[in-house]
Formats: C-alpha cells, structure tokens, sequence
C-alpha cells in the first residue's frame, strides 16, 4: 500500500505538471553532442504592461519578471551496479541490483531590474522512492534553494555573476552542471567575465556545496576551485580556450594546479577536438603532485541514408604508483564522456570509444556509443567517480589491465517543445581485471535500462 500511494502521488504530480499553459525557460547552454539538451522554450513573462497602473512607473526599478520551471521523472534498472551499504567503498561493479523511480522538480524566477542587473532564483525537489537499498549522494535533495545569484553587467564587455549558481566550464571534464544526476550539481562563488578582441577570459572562485538531503546546503569552504579560462577567437566553427584551474581541498591538505588547452572545430568534412593538460601540485600524502591527461577525437558527418556524426576518441587520464596521486577530474559531466554507466573516473584510465549520433526525424534522436576501458598504470587501481579507489583496493592488487567494454543506447523522442521522453539501455561486459583481481564484489557483466520523461512549462 505504502509504493501504490507514492506511486499514484507521481502520476498526480505529472498530470498537474501536463495540464500548465507556461512553456519553459533554458538556462544553460549546451555544447553539441549532449545527451540532455535544454528544449528551446520561452518563459512566461510578467512584463510592465502587464502590471496594475500603480506599478507602472517608467522610473521603478523592476522592469520585467520570467517564470519557468521542469518536472523530469525517471525509472531505473540497474543491475549488478547498485551501491551496496554491505561492500566497502560500494560504487562501481558491486554485483547488486536494484528497481527504483527518481523525479525531481525545478522552478525559477529571472528578474531583470535594468540593464545592468538580473537576478535569478531557482528551487529544487529531488526525490527517490521504490528503492532496496539507500540512495546514492546525488539523487535526493527535497526542496532546496538551488541556485540564487545576481548577473550584472558593468559595461559592455566585462560581467560578473555572483552567488549561487549551477555552470559549465570549458568542455566539462573539469566542471559541470550534471545534469544527469537527480540533484544537479551547484556551486557558491563569484564569476567574472570580459571580453577583449582576441579573447574572452572567465575568472573563477567557487566552492562547492556540502549537501544536505533533508536540509538546506551549505557553502563547503573545505573545497575551493578556481582560475582563468581565457578562449581565443579563431573563426566560425572553431574553438579553442587555455585555460589554469586550481582545485585545493583543505580536508586532506590536497592541492591540484591544472594549465590545459582545448581545441574543437570542423575542416571540410572532418570534425577534430583535443584536450591535453599537466596537473601539478601536493597530493593527499603531502608528496608532489605530477599528472597528464590528453583528450584526442576525430568525427565526420556522415553521408547517404543512415547520416548522422561519427566519432572516434581515445581519453588518457594517468595514473600512479600510489593509489590516489594520479589525475584529479575535479567535478565533470563524468556521465557525458564516460559511459551511461558512471562506473568510472577520470583517473588511472585509458578509454577508447567509439560515437554515432543521428537524427533521422525532426523528433527522434538516436546515439550508439562504445567505451573499451583500461588501467594507464597497471600498479594502480580504477577509481569512481568520486575519485576513491574501487572497492577500496591498494597498489599491485590488479590482475589484469583490461577493465571491459560498454555499449550505450539511447532514444530521444521529442513530442513537443515542451516534453520528451527518453528510453536507454546500457550493457558492460567485464574484462579480465574483475576475474583476476582478489577482493573485487563481483567479476560478471552489468546492465542498466532507464525510461525518462522530461516536462519543462
């Protein structure tokens, strides 16, 4: 009785939810070749004509209200790649599995007072329910003040947004908005951005959030990032940022400096991005920091009835004779380059994978993609997507180098500019490293299958 009631209380929601007039407002901007892209929809707006005579001042301060908001709901199977409250450092193949239903709400305000000022506020419900076992970090988080900051504009070409607010930076290896994940991922600070004739630099200072499921989040000062990302313009179609980030962590004494370059663009028929950074600084351990990463893809679009992009990319991440000194990732859209699966972080991996994207119909968007996985440093361990080591595994305990292949499927269905719907499956088949190493949960292959419905008004 207690799952029919939650489960009818989700139908309610989304009836409600399908029944509004208002269409959505976007807030963040995508770079192609993402999974969830924002639907363009324009926001309800409350502007002056629309105001009792009283309020209608030419010289009030507030010119102009938008409303928008989104109720996404998501089914997922997962199997053999539950966190287990039983295994130590339980992410990753564990070898459970579970049923359970995420849905999350978000609802905003855009207020513009002038042209020099905008002030955005957004709240956020996410919520899991029907599980087994107890939900991961980032999917619940009931009614929170998700993100509330001022964007002001001193003069044409320098800007600062300060307060709390969910970004992307750069190509998103480094840091991101997670869209994927139920509670979305924010950050408290200050941005400030200009730009000049042969340049647009962004400065950054944030921290992170210490989450709070059942409370209100709190500013996290144990964790701090910040630097310069300064992106050049070249021409149309092609872009190309350098870029100095510095992630320090005061709980464990642990500072990273990052200076990395990105290049992505089009020539002809050819569609190329690498990525490429040192990481310097003091590890956990108080020893120095020496690390790499390099990103290289090539693409082309492909001709004839089948059409679509094609991609083929190798990641590097290094790793290190001693576990938890290789690449730190800082806080990525790990989803988005990894694999459906998230079973694993950028650190001590190699990835060789493989992309196809088409759109065959206005409304219907397909994506095949491939990921072989493996250890850079065979002495060193994988690691999760929060950077610790798999299964809490230590040094030379790796049997094998080949961690497996990943298969991802995935269907968007776009019914209107205002909901779609999304149907994945996903299918890792374990290489020798689960079979040969003493100590991991579990050495057989793993499945997820999701549906999601995705409303915006």
């Amino acid at each position: 009785m207690y799952y029919f009631q939650k489960t009818l209380k989700n139908v309610l929601m989304l009836t409600i939810c399908v029944s509004l007039p208002c269409q959505a407002q976007e807030r963040s901007s995508e770079p192609e070749n993402v999974v969830f892209k924002a639907l363009d929809a324009t926001p309800v707006s409350l502007d002056m004509s629309s105001l009792p005579d009283d309020f209608r001042d030419p010289n009030a301060t507030i010119r102009n209200f938008e409303f928008g908001g989104e109720f996404r709901m998501r089914y997922h199977h997962e199997n053999n790649h539950r966190p287990s409250p039983g295994l130590t450092n339980a992410l990753g193949l564990t070898g459970t599995d579970d049923d359970f239903l995420l849905y999350r709400t978000r609802l905003w305000m855009d207020t513009t007072f002038n042209e020099h000022l905008n002030l955005y506020v957004e709240l956020l419900d996410a919520e899991s329910t029907l599980e087994n076992f107890p939900s991961r970090g980032n999917e619940v988080d009931r009614l929170d003040l998700h993100q509330a900051y001022a964007d002001i504009a001193i003069n044409d070409r320098l800007q600062a947004k300060v307060g709390r607010r969910s970004l992307d930076i750069g190509a998103t290896r480094f840091a991101g908005m997670g869209e994927w994940a139920n509670t979305r991922r924010a950050f408290d600070g200050l941005q400030v951005s200009l730009q000049s004739e042969q340049f647009d630099f962004e400065a950054y200072y944030l921290h992170t959030l210490s989450m709070q499921p059942q409370a209100f989040n709190q500013t996290n000062y144990d964790t701090c990032l910040y630097g310069i990302n300064a992106q050049q313009k070249v021409k149309e179609g092609i872009t190309r940022d350098f870029y100095w980030l510095t992630l320090e962590l005061s709980g464990t004494g642990a500072r990273y400096d990052t200076l990395g370059s990105h290049l992505k663009g089009t020539r002809d028929n050819l569609l190329y991005e690498f990525e490429g950074g040192v990481q310097l600084g003091r590890n956990p351990d108080q020893t120095d920091h020496l690390a790499g990463l390099a990103v290289v893809g090539l693409g082309t679009e492909l001709e004839g009835r089948i059409g679509g992009q094609l991609w083929v990319y190798y990641e590097w991440a290094s790793g290190s004779d001693t576990p938890g000194n290789g690449w730190h990732h800082y806080f990525p859209r790990a989803h988005r380059h990894l694999g459906y699966m998230d079973l694993y972080g950028r650190r001590n991996l190699n990835d060789f994978n493989i992309r196809w994207n088409c759109q065959p119909t206005e409304s219907l968007e397909l994506r095949v993609h491939y990921h072989y996985f493996s250890l850079a440093n065979s002495a060193d361990v994988p690691y999760n997507t929060n950077m610790t080591p798999f299964a809490g595994l230590g040094s030379n305990t790796s049997g094998s180098s080949d961690l497996g292949h990943e298969i991802d499927l995935l269907a968007t269905l776009t019914f209107s500019e205002r909901m779609k719907f999304q149907l994945g499956y996903s299918h890792f088949f374990a290489g020798a490293y689960y079979r040969t190493t003493a100590g991991v949960p579990h050495s057989g292959d793993a499945r997820f299958f999701y549906t999601q419905m995705t409303l915006e008004f």
